[in-house]
């Protein structure tokens, strides 16, 4: 579980470098558009699995034992 934890913790930080580009060649609209829906994603991602990392971390008190 605390290896979900630490997955969920690194992604978390790795989402705008996928989502971006995902964003970019799935839409045609204008590029600052473009940027704008693929940075707001990647925030709520960002908070989605930073939610799930801290109830991992915290289910049982912090630290391994």
């Amino acid at each position: 579980m605390d290896l979900i934890g630490k997955i969920t913790w690194i992604s978390m930080f790795l989402t705008p470098l996928v989502t971006v580009p995902i964003v970019w060649k799935l839409t045609d609209w204008a590029k600052w558009k473009r940027v704008i829906v693929g940075l707001l994603l990647a925030a709520v991602t960002s908070i989605i699995l930073f939610q799930v990392s801290m109830a991992i971390i915290f289910r049982d008190g912090m630290g391994p034992g």
